[in-house]
Order: structure tokens, then sequence, then C-alpha cells
């Protein structure tokens, strides 16, 4: 286990950077000419965001759910789980309930103005939780721990009141020894082989859809730091991991921009190589970040804890932002990569601007950061 009042600078800061790099995504949507249109599209497109898209989104949220995961086990041999439970309804839940409606006045009609280019305010729910599905997913995380530990402890008292402490000790054995199978191993082929059985769907790695995948990245955050020795094989060992991740991202986008044609409909057994060449990408970048974060930014820096302190807004209220400057960028004759740089940049500023005026000194600040900074 490591040190419980140790600071992992370099981890918070992934954590965060993960978070602000909604910004780029959301930026590039518009540029990569979806078959489907769950996004409203600028008449440009562009194969070099496409793969900007592409390498962030493989890694980000499972890096994001393993962190979430990592810091979810600190607190909790810190504290308790009650302690941890009671930080999940003040950082989670409540932000949930005041921004659920901030977006559903928002975003509705800036999507009417990018698919139709009228503009008039309307309130909608329609595709709710937007961004905000991440959140849903750590309170089903956050529910599903209050009832496994009541089950637990119920189930001890009723092996201890009829004297079952074998196989209650049996029991215990067997969640060791399969959490150990699947999370202990600095080859992570085991976890990369079952995040690929539950990636064999329609959806194929999305996350959105999939609480079990992201269960397994938060499982494996909350098995990591009690593992010392993996954690750091993991910060000394991330150039291989980064290397590799490549490779198969590699094989991604050849196959993806049918460099290597396959047809999934008459051969859909090769599904299941694909899949597990996006959960392998996935999984080792996300260890080689987490390992370069450690290694690289471990120590304290003011400018990365002001970053760190502010992600959380910026990805909260970053959406309707970054949507209505990409949508009215739709009518200028630039380049797109000129536009998806004009959009990133002015949201950002926005985002920054905000949470040093309106959030970081006020009591929306203690909400989100858990502390109040001096307005300076």
């Amino acid at each position: 286990m490591l040190i419980t009042n140790q600071r992992f600078h370099g981890l918070d800061a992934l954590r965060s950077f993960a978070m602000l790099l909604g910004i780029v995504l959301h930026a590039a949507l518009p540029y990569m000419n979806m078959d489907v249109s769950i996004w409203p599209s600028d008449k440009d497109d562009s194969k070099l965001i496409v793969i900007i898209f592409q390498f962030i989104h493989f890694w980000r949220m499972p890096v994001f759910f393993i962190l979430s995961g990592f810091f979810a086990s600190l607190l909790v041999n810190k504290y308790a789980w009650s302690y941890w439970w009671k930080n999940r309804m003040l950082r989670i839940v409540l932000p949930m309930i005041i921004f659920t409606p901030v977006m559903g006045s928002t975003i509705p009609w800036i999507f009417k103005y990018g698919y139709t280019g009228e503009l008039y305010l309307f309130y909608s729910n329609d595709n709710q939780p937007h961004h905000l599905w991440f959140l849903w997913h750590l309170i089903i995380f956050t529910i599903f721990t209050i009832l496994y530990k009541f089950y637990s402890l119920l189930f001890t008292k009723i092996s201890n009141l009829l004297k079952l402490t074998k196989l209650n000790n049996f029991i215990l054995f067997i969640k060791s020894a399969i959490a150990k199978i699947i999370f202990d191993f600095q080859i992570p082929i085991v976890l990369i082989i079952i995040l690929t059985i539950f990636s064999l769907n329609d959806m194929g790695t999305e996350l959105i859809g999939n609480p079990i995948s992201t269960g397994i990245y938060f499982a494996f955050g909350y098995s990591l730091y009690k593992n010392n020795r993996l954690f750091n094989k993991i910060i000394i060992n991330w150039k291989y991991y980064f290397l590799s991740a490549l490779l198969f991202f590699l094989a991604h986008t050849l196959i993806e921009e049918e460099f290597i044609s396959i047809d999934f409909v008459i051969y859909p057994i090769w599904w299941i190589p694909f899949i597990f060449i996006k959960i392998s990408t996935s999984v080792l970048f996300s260890f080689s970040f987490i390992g370069f974060a450690e290694n690289k930014l471990g120590s304290y820096n003011s400018i990365l804890r002001f970053f760190s302190d502010g992600a959380y807004w910026m990805y909260l209220i970053h959406l309707p932002i970054v949507s209505l400057i990409t949508f009215i960028l739709f009518q200028f004759q630039f380049l797109a990569e000129i536009k998806f740089l004009i959009a990133i940049i002015i949201t950002t500023f926005i985002c920054f601007i905000t949470y040093k005026l309106l959030v970081r000194s006020t009591y929306l600040g203690v909400l989100l950061n858990g502390k109040k900074y001096p307005f300076t």
C-alpha cells in the first residue's frame, strides 16, 4: 500500500488534463465527416483532426476512471468508506443536480442552431446527461460499493454466528485470487481480454453505455493504489507501454482508414481481434501516461495545481461554449484545422477566466475543489 498522506501531483495533473481534453474532442467532432449525424458537421473535414481525436479518445476516459478508482482507494484507506461516500455526494451528486438543468437550458438550442442555423432559446432534457454521463457511472459505482459493503458485513456476521469461518476465509481467498489474476500483472493481458469480452457489442469500445467496462477500469485503479510493486513498475516502464501502445494504435489506424481492408459484415469474427487491438491501445496508453505523470510530474507545480483545481469546472461548462463557437465558425472559409484551434483556444480562455473570477474563491469552488482559495 502506498503512503496515505502522499500527494500524487502527477496523477492529479493527468486526471485534470484528461478532463480538459474534452474541449479538444468536442471541438474535433464537427470535422470528422461521420456517417451517422450525432453532431452538427462542418462542410470541411480533416483526416488530421480525426487521428488526433482517435488518439485522445482511446485513453482519456480509461485513464480518468482508473485514476478515479486510485484516488477512491486513497480516501478509503486514509479515512473510511463512509468518508468517501460523503465525498461522492458532495463532489458528484450535487454537481449533477446543479449542472443538469444548465445543460438542458443551453445545449439543445445550440445544437439546433448547429443543425439548422436557426437561433432561438428553449429548454429540453433530450439526450441528457450529455457530457456528464461519467458522473452517472461514478454514482453507479458508489451505489454498488454501498450495497457490496452492506452485503459483506451481513454475510460476515451470519457466517460468524453460524461458525462458518472457513467458508468466509475461502470466499476472501477467491476474491483476492480473482483480483490478482485480473489486475496484478505488469503485462496486462488478462485485463485486456476481460475488457475485450465486455466490449463485443454494437458500441464496441465506447464507454458511455458500458458501466461494466468503466467499472473494471475503476476497480483496477482501486487495486493499483494498494499495489506498490505494480505501481512502481508502471512508473519505471512507461516508455515501453507507450511504444507498445503506438504499435496497436498504428494497426488500428491502418484498419480504420482502410489501408488494411476488413469487411466486418462478411467476416464478423474479425470484430474480436479488432476490439482486442482497440482495448490494447487504450490500456497500454493508460499505463504509459500514468507512469509518465508520476515519473516526470510527481513534484508540486503551482501552474499544474491551478489547472488541476480548475479542470472540473472547465469540463462541466465547456460543452455549450465549444459547441456554439464551432457552429458559429461554420460560416467562415478557414481551414478546418484553423477553426479547430480557434475553438479550443477561445473555449479554454473562457473556461479559465470564469473559473478564476466566479469559482475559485467562492462556495462553488468549495463544492468542486473541496476548498475555497483567496482571490489574488
